[in-house]
């Protein structure tokens, strides 16, 4: 069977919404762009043709409370796309309990963040980036108008999994007859959604420990595939986080390719809207790259898609020392970088090579919520080139 390019899809937890009642899933506006952009040679899920449906694959952590089950989309004998066509996965995680943050954990997590704000940014600048990020999300309808974009936000707090939590009393009472959220979240609920998301992420190491592990355990079930050539792993907000790390604990070993024994399957790191200078810098999660320092130093390309506008999202390329609205081409001297590799031999600490790509998602992007951080509408700015790196892997 001749093997192909695959590109998995990673979103925030709380975004990853597969197709349920006649509604798309999260990544179907995404894969229809990138298709828009291959022509014929980015493949739809054979299972859902049959149906007479279009888009990725979707597998889920848990069906019916299995985890064997959930994965089982992945087996061999299971084709991710036709034969010869790039194939697109859309990972879900589909607890069999309801999301929610403790409130213990998220307020000390909260007061962390508060405490170690002036290591992201000063008190002024923090009102400085509160008041232009705030004017640009006010006035992104005007934005919206000049691009030729109209699809919908791909920014869908996801529904129907498992019963509607709200984590405020306001919120239960209003909410108490509702069984889901509305379908057109607005910017409020987006940032509502993100703000659970991270939070969650931060508080409960048990839920994270099982994201890790589902997303860890699909992607090696991906790579070592007869029918799979090459890796893109293409993440997006509080997905960065679980992607990263993913990689930084996954031995280099397992992304080796098993039809050209000690060539790298994994070709592309790709992170949109990434929160990991936030994580780095106010809730010390850490600097280092761990196991991906080898397969960054043996082809691994990292790139990174960041608005300036986007609050959620930082370069990560520049200095550690670096804030908000500074220019990303100073660096102090001896600031070796936010990320960094350590060498097993001397112990000696290197800077991590990033590929920072701005972009101007209210200009480019369209659809309402938060235009900012919707990068998958970006065709010109974020689709065209992840259409150019899956290119390259074919």
């Amino acid at each position: 069977m001749p093997s192909s390019p695959c590109l998995v899809t990673v979103h925030g937890i709380g975004f990853q919404q597969p197709p349920h009642e006649g509604e798309p899933g999260y990544a179907d506006a995404l894969h229809e762009h990138l298709g828009d952009q291959l022509g014929g040679r980015l493949g739809d899920d054979p299972e859902r043709v049959k149906k007479g449906e279009r888009g990725p694959v979707y597998v889920s952590s848990q069906v019916g409370g299995s985890r064997e089950r959930g994965l089982a989309r992945l087996d061999p004998g299971r084709p991710l796309a036709p034969a010869g066509k790039i194939a697109h996965v859309a990972l879900v995680y589909s607890p069999s309990e309801p999301l929610k943050p403790r409130l213990g954990s998220v307020a000390d997590t909260l007061i962390r963040a508060i405490l170690e704000h002036d290591r992201y940014v000063s008190a002024l600048g923090g009102i400085r980036v509160a008041i232009e990020d705030g004017w640009a999300a006010l006035h992104e309808k005007d934005a919206a108008t000049k691009s030729a974009n109209t699809t919908k936000s791909t920014l869908r707090p996801r529904a129907g999994l498992e019963p509607a939590v709200h984590h405020r009393l306001l919120g239960r009472l209003l909410h108490k007859k509702q069984p889901s959220p509305p379908p057109e979240p607005g910017l409020l609920g987006i940032f509502r959604a993100l703000e659970d998301d991270m939070a969650t992420y931060v508080a409960r190491n048990d839920l994270r420990e099982r994201v890790r592990g589902f997303v860890a355990e699909a992607l090696l079930a991906t790579v070592t595939r007869s029918d799979v050539s090459k890796l893109v792993l293409n993440t997006h907000s509080q997905g960065t986080m679980i992607g990263w790390d993913v990689l930084c604990r996954t031995p280099f070993e397992s992304w080796l390719s098993k039809e050209a024994p000690g060539r790298l399957a994994l070709s592309d790191f790709v992170t949109a809207g990434s929160p990991i200078r936030k994580y780095v810098d106010l809730f010390a999660w850490g600097d280092q790259v761990g196991q991906m320092r080898r397969a960054l130093q043996d082809g691994l390309t990292w790139t990174n898609f960041w608005d300036e506008h986007d609050p959620v999202a930082d370069p990560l390329n520049p200095a550690a020392a670096w804030r908000p609205r500074e220019p990303v081409q100073e660096t102090p001297p001896r600031d070796i970088g936010l990320l960094r590799q350590t060498d097993p031999k001397d112990g000696r600490e290197s800077h991590v090579e990033i590929g920072d790509v701005e972009v101007d998602n209210v200009e480019h992007s369209s659809g309402g919520g938060l235009q900012a951080h919707d990068y998958w509408n970006n065709v010109e700015e974020f689709v065209r080139p992840l259409a150019g790196i899956l290119e390259r892997a074919l």
